[in-house]
C-alpha cells in the first residue's frame, strides 16, 4: 500500500511528533515531510523570525536538528509558506506565510511527490495508516501487508521506542495499537470500556471526562477527583489508560520531575486530521495551564476557569500579574498561542495571538472546563506546588503518555491487570 499527497503528509506529521528527537537513520525524507509540517503549524501567525533565533530553539522547542533547519525551510521556502531573506545562502530572516492548518497538510502533500521514500518509510506509513483505523493482531497485520519480516520488525521496534505503537501481548496474542487511534474522538474507547463490562473503567472514564486537566499526582496523592473518591484499582487504571494514550496526558516538566495532566480524547463523534488534532493539543495545553493556577497555584489560585478563558477570548487577553509569564509562558512559546506585553516591570498581560486556530483552541478549552462539576476539593500537594513554581515546559500529548511509561511506578495490582486485559482483547 502507498500512501500519498495529504495522508502521507498527515502521517509524516504524527511520525515526526511521535519521535520528536530520537534520530532514526533509517528515516530521511519522511522526517523532512514531518518536520516541515511541524514547523509550519508551530509559526503560523508570528511574524518575522531571526534565523538565528529560530536556530538556536529548534531543536529544543520543535525537535529540529540545527543541522536540518535550512533543508526544513528551503522546503516550506519551495512552496510558499515562509518566505526568506537572504545574503548569497545565508539565512537572515524568515517570514512566516503559512495558511490554515487543514491546508498545511494539502500543500506539503502535494509537494512531498518531489522525494522517494525508502522502503521501510514507506513500511513505517503504511502501518501507521493501518492501525488509525483499529488495532490490530500482529500476525494478521503482517500476512495482510506482505512486509518482509526484517522490515516489519525494524519499523515496529521504531515505533516501540517512539511510542507510536505499543504492543499488549493478551492470552497468547500481540495486539498493536497506536495514539493517533484514540486521538480521534472517545466514542470508540467508550464503546471498548462498555464491552469489557468493567464498572471500574466506566468509572474512570466518566469522571475524568467530567473533570478535563486534572493533576495525575494529585489523583494519586488524594485518591479522588475533584472530590469524588477513587478505588486503588481506579487509580491504576487511571495510569494505564494514560500511558496507552487512551487518556491524553499533556505534560508539564519542572526540572527533573513533571506534573501530567489528564483529558480524554477529544470529546464526539468523527475522526480527527492531524490540522484539527493540533488545536485540540492547543486546547489541552491552555487548560492544563490554567489547572496548574487553579489548583497547583504560585500565590493566587484561579477559581473559574470557564469564565477566565471566556474573558480571554473576548478580551483577546488576560489582565497583567506578576505570574503570568509563568503561568502561560511556555504555552505561548511552545504553542503560539499568545504572547506578552510588560505593563510595569515584572507585571505581563497575556495577549491571544488572534489566528483561526487559537480562536477554536481557546473555544475547545473552554467546553472542555465547563465539563466540570463545582464540588472541587482545594487541597494542594505542596511540593507540587513548589515544583510548579519553577520553569516549566510543555510536551505533546504523545510524548507525555512516552514519560509515564518510562517512569519508576509500583506495578498495577493483579485486579487492574485482569481488567486490563479484558480491554485489550476488545481491541482485535
Amino acid at each position: 500500500m502507498t500512501i500519498k499527497g495529504k495522508d502521507l503528509a498527515e502521517f509524516a506529521s504524527d511520525i515526526q511528533t511521535g519521535l520528536g528527537g530520537i534520530d532514526v537513520g533509517d528515516f530521511d525524507d519522511l522526517r523532512t515531510i514531518g518536520m516541515a509540517a511541524s514547523l509550519a503549524i508551530q509559526i503560523r501567525g508570528l511574524p518575522e523570525i531571526d534565523y538565528q533565533v529560530l536556530l538556536r530553539v529548534s531543536d529544543a522547542l520543535f525537535n529540529i536538528p540545527s543541522v536540518a533547519l535550512k533543508q526544513v525551510l528551503r522546503t516550506l521556502s519551495d512552496i510558499g509558506m515562509v518566505r526568506l531573506y537572504e545574503v548569497g545562502r545565508t539565512i537572515h530572516k524568515i517570514d512566516p506565510q503559512v495558511p490554515y492548518f487543514e491546508n498545511v497538510y494539502d500543500t506539503i502533500g502535494q509537494y512531498s511527490s518531489e522525494f522517494k521514500l525508502t522502503e521501510i518509510e514507506q513500511a513505517m506509513v503504511a502501518i501507521m495508516a493501518e492501525l488509525q483505523k483499529r488495532p490490530e493482531n500482529q500476525d494478521r497485520l503482517a500476512a495482510r501487508m506482505g512486509l518482509d519480516k526484517p522490515i516489519l520488525e525494524r519499523c515496529l521496534a521504531i515505533g516501540s521506542s517512539s511510542s507510536l505503537i505499543s504492543h499488549h501481548r493478551v492470552r497468547g496474542q500481540t495486539v498493536l495499537t497506536s495514539p493517533v487511534y484514540f486521538a480521534d474522538n472517545n466514542e470508540t474507547l467508550a464503546d471498548l470500556i462498555a464491552k469489557t463490562g468493567s464498572d471500574d473503567f466506566t468509572k474512570v472514564l466518566n469522571v475524568i471526562r467530567n473533570h478535563q486537566g486534572w493533576p495525575l499526582s494529585m489523583i494519586i496523592a488524594q485518591q479522588r477527583v475533584a472530590g469524588y473518591p477513587l478505588t486503588p484499582v481506579q487509580i491504576d487504571l487511571i495510569q494505564l489508560l494514560a500511558s496507552e494514550n487512551m487518556l491524553k496526558p499533556p505534560t508539564i516538566e519542572i526540572g527533573h520531575k513533571s506534573e501530567v495532566f489528564l483529558f480524554t480524547p477529544r470529546p464526539g463523534p468523527g475522526r480527527l486530521s492531524p490540522g484539527k488534532r493540533d488545536i485540540y493539543e492547543r486546547a489541552m495545553a491552555l487548560l492544563a495551564a490554567v489547572r496548574k493556577g487553579q489548583l497547583l497555584p504560585f500565590a493566587y489560585p484561579i477559581k473559574k476557569p470557564a469564565v477566565l478563558l471566556r474573558a480571554f477570548l473576548r478580551d483577546g487577553y488576560l489582565g497583567a500579574n506578576s505570574e503570568a509569564m509563568r503561568q502561560y509562558g511556555k504555552v505561548a512559546g511552545t504553542f503560539n498561542i499568545g504572547y506578552f506585553k510588560e505593563t510595569k516591570p515584572g507585571w505581563h498581560q497575556f495577549w491571544l495571538r488572534q489566528t483561526e486556530e487559537n480562536r477554536e483552541a481557546v473555544l475547545a478549552a473552554i467546553d472542555l472546563a465547563e465539563g466540570e462539576e463545582t464540588r472541587v476539593d482545594m487541597r494542594v500537594d505542596q511540593e507540587a506546588r513548589a515544583l510548579l513554581q519553577m520553569d516549566d515546559k510543555f510536551v505533546s500529548s504523545v510524548l507525555g503518555s512516552k514519560i509515564i511509561k518510562e517512569r519508576k511506578t509500583v506495578p498495577p495490582s493483579a485486579a487492574a491487570k485482569e481488567q486490563w486485559q479484558q480491554l485489550a482483547l476488545q481491541l482485535i
